[in-house]
């Protein structure tokens, strides 16, 4: 039986993540195994049957999503993480005698043809393209997770608040569990660029819940020098207040300051919530950064050599906890915070991912086995690899202190999906809403009442086209038409 171990977050931490402690990895493993049968024997059980044996079978786990973003390891190693995924994997076969099969390679089109062929190849989807998420639930190609034996949707290790935001229609056809690890949107910040200039510290703005848009500016000005005077701000030496590679990494603005794009009503029907006051005082704060110059550089968008966070003339660049791993050789100390409330008045800090999401094809012949298969890996994640993914890697071999490894606490507690971005990011009318905070923080988009007047209509026909199709998937377009 082929053994090997599910998902690394990123490609680069594959290469770069080294065993913790003195190098003694013999000794690394036995304490972490033995750490882990003190864990699982204290822990709340799964009610997977011992007694199930599916003798062989294969469980084909296949991802839908850009690439490279997990990766597995057919075989243990001397690094934790590594071994705690390939020990995951491999107790899981054995407990329920399966042999899991890993296809990183899979498109939305391979998919489809081995569905429309019959073929009971892939078990369980890892999805994030959010060109697919729609897609798979409105052409009726998932199967009902609420109708798996074995799976405790109530269960701890099962993420029942954020699943029930994903549920768009009558069914469950998107999962969330300790299986999936995230990395939300979260500040990146030159620690040293915050003494240096006497600034006000933002772990302990975040802390005493100050950590705001108007903040995350104000520090954001106090930095920004035109160091040569020729007055363009982006050369290359110019200290600047935020640098970005991608466009799209401004969408977590609008959300983090508690305004969702979309959110469900009191029927439980999505519904476009961005025509308020708060949204148009979020994009007078936007915009306000956007025109300042040197305050945001945008790769290929900003005119101007610019500069890159690295080179430590940038207070702040848009990231995730897993970024911490390719900063830790900078010449500065960098820390990380959630992203910006709107306000103090702001309840909780808001950390929006697009992480994978578990679905279930609709073509299985097998339901005893996947739903066994799911609720095992959901339970046996919270044992090993998901404490060694959050605590080890993220909060302790990249972070230097017990400041930031508090922020990282504050950042996984405040996750969560934006659903309409999620189902809809590409979608007409949708994608230009939902990416709102690039229009505005990158490209200075001040009318924002006519921006939503030109979206809103498609946006909400994408909506009710949604709706339309999960009728007739689900079988209740004629009941709501003879009501």
């Amino acid at each position: 039986m082929k053994k090997f171990g599910i998902y690394l977050l990123l490609a680069a931490m594959l290469t770069q993540l080294v065993a913790c402690g003195d190098g003694n990895s013999d000794e690394t493993e036995a304490n972490t195994e033995a750490a882990t049968e003190n864990t699982e024997t204290t822990r709340i059980q799964h009610q997977v049957p011992n007694e199930l044996d599916f003798k062989g079978e294969t469980f084909g786990v296949s991802t839908l999503g850009n690439e490279p973003d997990y990766y597995f390891a057919d075989e243990s190693s001397s690094d934790n993480m590594v071994a705690a995924v390939y020990r995951r994997t491999t107790k899981t076969e054995e407990f329920l005698g399966i042999d899991i099969q890993m296809d990183t390679s899979s498109e939305y089109s391979d998919f489809v043809t081995l569905y429309k062929s019959g073929d009971d190849i892939h078990q369980l989807l890892l999805v994030e393209n959010i060109y697919d998420v729609k897609n798979l639930v409105t052409e009726g190609y998932l199967y009902n997770m609420d109708t798996l034996p074995y799976v405790d949707f109530s269960a701890e290790w099962w993420n029942a608040e954020q699943m029930d935001i994903l549920r768009l229609s009558q069914n469950t056809y998107y999962g969330v569990s300790d299986f999936i690890l995230t990395n939300p949107d979260s500040i990146l910040f030159n620690r040293n660029m915050i003494t240096d200039n006497n600034l006000e510290d933002p772990y302990q703005l975040v802390l005493e819940g100050k950590w705001t848009l108007d903040k995350f500016a104000e520090l954001g000005k106090a930095v920004i020098n035109d160091v040569n005077g020729n007055g363009s701000n982006y050369d290359e030496d110019d200290v600047i207040a935020l640098a970005i590679g991608d466009t799209a990494l401004a969408i977590g603005f609008v959300p983090g300051c508690g305004q969702p794009i979309s959110a469900k009503n009191e029927e439980g029907v999505l519904e476009m919530t961005l025509n308020s006051e708060r949204m148009l005082q979020i994009v007078d704060k936007l915009v306000s950064m956007s025109e300042t110059p040197g305050f945001i550089y945008a790769k290929g968008i900003t005119e101007g050599t610019g500069s890159s966070y690295s080179s430590g003339n940038v207070l702040y660049s848009r990231g995730g906890p897993s970024n911490m791993a390719s900063v830790s050789d900078y010449e500065f100390d960098t820390g990380i915070v959630p992203m910006p409330k709107f306000d103090e008045a702001q309840e909780k800090y808001m950390c929006n991912t697009t992480s994978y999401l578990m679905a279930v094809s609709g073509q299985i012949k097998n339901p005893d086995m996947v739903g066994a298969t799911l609720e095992y890996l959901s339970w046996d994640s919270k044992n090993e690899v998901s404490p060694t993914y959050y605590d080890v890697l993220l909060k302790t071999r990249y972070s230097s202190d017990m400041e930031t490894r508090e922020m990282m606490n504050i950042i996984f507690d405040s996750i969560f999906y934006e659903v309409g971005g999620v189902y809809f990011g590409m979608s007409p009318g949708f994608c230009e809403l939902w990416y709102t905070g690039s229009s505005c923080l990158v490209f200075g988009e001040t009318n924002f009442a006519a921006f939503y007047r030109a979206y809103k209509n498609p946006a909400k026909n994408t909506i009710t086209e949604f709706y339309d199709a999960m009728a007739k998937v689900e079988g209740t377009a004629e009941t709501e038409a003879a009501e």
